[in-house]
């Protein structure tokens, strides 16, 4: 994300967030988990 859409707020479909909610954080481990399983899968290839 560019200074340029940060600095543009929100938007339809964007929210901003000052910090990540405590309930969030597992959830966000999970989705990084499986960016990077995904990256390994595609260098194997």
């Amino acid at each position: 994300m560019t200074l340029e859409e940060i600095s543009s707020g929100e938007s339809k479909y964007l929210e901003l967030k000052h910090e990540v909610p405590e309930k969030s954080k597992s959830y966000m481990k999970t989705v990084v988990a499986f960016a990077n399983g995904s990256i390994e899968k595609r260098r194997k290839i």
